[in-house]
């Protein structure tokens, strides 16, 4: 699907900025950018868009009728350009970025069947004009965007002064057509190191010592962001003996009042009571730096529709204060994330600034929570994935790119491997997903309203329960699934999935949690199995016939991806395949969430785990038992009962327990305890998001994820006496928790899709250059 983004000027602030982010974020639709030669054409064309220059028209609201003709025809003139290009671009969607150019292409460009989308990113005008602006966009416009919910229902109020016939029905398509999605802000992750160096550099360069303390605003200079505000609660804060300074950050631009409104504002700042304490930077594209710099931001404004700069400043991990107006609301949660004042109440804006200089504890658990809260709420795929599925329902059957299904092994339950379906489903929402059978009952809200298509064993009695039992039926099953017509397969498997038949042309990329343990590691595998020795014994002689299966069928993918360094090993080993690494989502928002208290920690060690022999929960037992060290244990599972015979009184079992219950217990342990051999190994990771470090054996997936003294430390063997060394020696570390939790953010879902879209979009490009490919001799295996 290709999408033409018109904007009337070249000129960038914060609308430019996020149409600039969401094109260059896009998943699956192709992006043109239509507007005139400048600074927005040529910061296009450095981020690697399509680009093409319409002469760009600035049509003003007026009263005076022959300055209205005129910009009438010149915004026809305009329209009749963006018709031509639509038609010689093949343009399936028009996004234009503003009311004004959502006016230009409803009422001039007369497009033919094709949708306009306008991008409400500023409150609606008033009176009259506002008035018949809204009747147009309801009567012309296919889709309204709107920032937030204030300039929704701004948008949406068509007033009482239009003719009932008018308004007819109006108000009602005006709402029908307007949906909220906040703009989407590029999060990036800086170490401490380079934050640092940012804070030194930057505060170096505007005359603030180490000390002082800072905040900034940030915007376009003009009078509705009140940066006098700002100016006058500094001045208030010294007159109380704080040593306090403002960066005041931005240009006056498009207007000559805000140019007189900066000369009035450094008049203000030259006052002798102020002086020196005020630095008018202009305009800066490092805001992210500044606000690593700065202690605080300050928004002003009297009706901010929105507040971008507030998700920039709360990314960084800095509070923020702002007015309780237009869409700050919605992004700042008063008292957790920063606060809040009234518009204009300079006394207010000073007592709230004061509160968070006189308590630094404060201000820093507030910049934690913005962060996590920006992060959460605010990224940028977010606000991509909401645009597109809206693209989808007005051009259905448009979508740019291959035709994708997801293929998994079976859906029965919840766990890392059911994880990473559920990212493959948000990243391509309409691939339906092909598995043997499933359990909506068991999988989360996202994946029960899925288009999951099983196979005949679903009808199989007792499938779920017994599903192991079954696992000389899986490839019979997985072969029978119908792909065809789909170009992009993508399994996510640790046995069966890799083996569909994929139609010829396809591309077949798999997603490899292990390689089949059945075949592969069949003694392991079964050790826990409740089922008599003879069937076990039978069931080895299927080992070989399915060893020979799994790698005929690994032979036929064209992409392996291995979650982990000792997946990749295995592959390499069993398949004689070279596999590239894609660590898998971790949630670990889960349990780093906004307002979540920082504990100190408690005078405990956890383990969180199924009870399953293989995982060696029995060293965690044994050592804190020999030790004396009080040991909490979370999970159940059949080797529970053993785990208890080797317990000494200090050792705890609680089964299994809500998540909020396990969040609470790893934010107070001493650390985690991992002391089996996973493929990779997501608590540790969550563990990790709660600040708290891991003890792990130094094998698996553990080696991918624990920095020894960062994140964690590791013990070399597989005893209980060499676990018991590393407790003893734990306590001479000192752990940093937010360098902990920043690690481990590191693993996030955004992470993860970036790197299998890179992965998918390599595929793609190798097949259709066969020769150069190995996946052009795809080997076609037989059951």
């Amino acid at each position: 699907m290709k999408v033409g983004y018109y904007n009337h000027t070249s000129d960038v602030s914060g609308a430019e900025i996020s149409l600039l982010t969401m094109a260059t974020h896009l998943r699956e639709a192709e992006s043109l950018l239509l507007c005139p030669s400048g600074e927005l054409a040529d910061r296009a064309r450095a981020a690697g868009l399509q680009h093409v220059g319409v002469p760009g028209y600035r049509a003003r609201m007026t009263r005076n009728p022959l300055v209205l003709v005129r910009h009438l025809l010149g915004m026809a003139a305009e329209g009749r350009q963006i018709a031509r290009i639509v038609r010689e671009q093949g343009i399936d969607i028009v996004h234009a970025n503003s009311i004004r150019g959502g006016l230009t292409v409803s009422l001039f460009a007369r497009l033919r069947g094709i949708p306009v989308i306008w991008h409400i990113r500023d409150h609606m005008p008033g009176g009259l004009i506002g008035r018949l602006v809204k009747t147009v966009a309801a009567r012309r416009a296919s889709s309204l965007i709107c920032i937030s919910e204030a300039v929704k229902k701004g948008t949406a109020e068509l007033g009482d002064k239009l003719t009932p016939v008018i308004l007819d029905g109006l108000e009602a398509r005006m709402d029908e057509l307007a949906t909220v999605i906040h703009n989407g802000v590029a999060l990036e992750h800086a170490d401490e190191a380079d934050r640092e160096a940012d804070r030194v550099r930057i505060r170096r360069e505007f005359g603030a010592s180490p000390d002082t303390f800072v905040m900034t605003i940030v915007g376009q200079i003009a009078p509705w962001k009140r940066q006098e505000d700002a100016i006058e609660a500094l001045r208030l804060l010294v007159a109380r003996g704080l040593d306090a300074k403002l960066w005041v950050v931005g240009e006056p631009k498009f207007r000559e009042e805000n140019i007189a409104y900066a000369e009035r504002l450094k008049t203000m700042a030259a006052a002798a009571d102020l002086a020196g304490r005020v630095v008018f930077t202009g305009f800066r594209s490092d805001i992210k730096e500044i606000c690593r710099a700065a202690d605080l931001l300050v928004l002003c404004s009297d009706n901010e529709p929105f507040g971008r700069v507030l998700i920039e400043a709360m990314g960084e991990g800095i509070p923020v204060v702002g007015t309780r107006a237009g869409g700050v609301p919605e992004i700042v949660t008063e008292g957790a994330s920063g606060l809040l004042y009234e518009v204009g109440d300079v006394r207010a804006l000073a007592d709230r600034i004061g509160e968070l200089i006189a308590q630094p504890a404060r201000r820093l658990d507030m910049g934690r929570a913005a962060y996590d809260r920006a992060r959460r709420e605010f990224g940028i795929a977010s606000t991509v994935a909401k645009v597109e599925a809206l693209y989808r329902e007005l051009r259905p059957g448009r979508t740019a790119g291959p035709r994708v299904a997801i293929a998994h092994d079976y859906l029965n339950q919840m766990g890392g491997a059911e994880r990473v379906v559920c990212s493959l489903r948000r990243m391509y929402p309409d691939a339906p997903i092909f598995t043997t059978i499933a359990d909506r009952s068991k999988l989360p809200a996202d994946l029960r309203s899925a288009d999951i298509r099983t196979t005949w064993m679903q009808r199989i009695p007792g499938i779920n329960k017994r599903f192991k039992l079954f696992f000389w039926l899986y490839p019979l099953a997985v072969r029978s699934m119908n792909l065809s017509g789909f170009d992009l397969i993508i399994s996510s498997s640790s046995a069966y999935a890799k083996g569909v038949r994929v139609p010829e042309g396809a591309v077949h990329i798999c997603y490899c949690h292990t390689p089949m343990r059945f075949a592969w590691d069949y003694e392991n595998y079964v050790k826990d199995m409740d089922v008599p020795a003879l069937a076990k014994k039978l069931s080895g002689l299927m080992v070989s016939p399915l060893r020979r299966w799994d790698a005929a069928n690994t032979a036929g993918v064209d992409e392996l991806i291995a979650n982990s360094s000792i997946v990749q090993e295995r592959i390499r080993d069993h398949y004689g395949r070279q596999a590239t690494i894609i660590h898998p989502p971790v949630d670990t928002g889960r349990f780093d969430r906004a307002g979540a208290k920082e504990r100190a920690a408690g005078d405990y060690y956890l383990v969180v785990s199924r009870l399953v022999s293989y995982k060696r929960i029995d060293l965690a037992v044994e050592a804190c038992s020999l030790l004396g060290e009080r040991l909490v244990v979370v999970g159940d599972g059949p080797d529970r009962e053993r785990l208890a015979r080797l317990a000494g009184p200090n050792v705890t079992f609680l089964g299994r327990l809500p998540d909020g219950e396990v969040e609470r217990l790893m934010r107070g342990c001493r650390a985690l305890l991992f002391p089996g051999v996973e493929d990779f190994g997501i608590t540790p990771l969550e563990a990790n998001a709660c600040g708290r470090p891991v003890i792990a054996y130094r094998e698996g997936g553990a080696q991918d994820t624990i920095r020894q003294g960062l994140n964690g430390l590791f013990f070399d063997k597989q005893t209980r006496e060499s676990l018991a060394r590393t407790l003893l020696g734990f306590q001479s570390w000192t752990w940093d928790s937010a360098r902990i939790r920043a690690y481990a953010a590191g693993f996030g879902e955004e992470r993860f899709e970036r790197e299998l879209r890179a992965a998918v979009s390599a595929a793609l490009s190798a097949r259709e250059q066969p020769a150069a490919s190995p996946a052009g001799q795809r080997k076609e295996a037989v059951v």
